[in-house]
């Protein structure tokens, strides 16, 4: 393969590189402007957190006790 060849085809390959890199770029920022901020949950359909620890639980009955008086 003759020196001039090997020049041209290493341009094409950094060219088309570069236009991966750039259509590449191009779908996320795409991507990234359409984006809602991630899922969101519905929290009142959410089940509750019934595994407390020991300290929760006291922490929890103190609290009713105090806010019941």
């Amino acid at each position: 393969m003759s020196r001039s060849q090997e020049t041209f085809l290493k341009r094409q390959r950094e060219k088309d590189r570069n236009q991966k890199k750039k259509a590449k770029r191009e779908k996320r920022d795409a991507k990234r402007e359409h984006s809602t901020g991630g899922l969101e949950i519905d929290w009142s359909s959410a089940p509750e957190n019934k595994t407390l620890t020991p300290n929760e639980e006291k922490l929890r009955a103190s609290n009713k006790k105090s806010g019941d008086e």
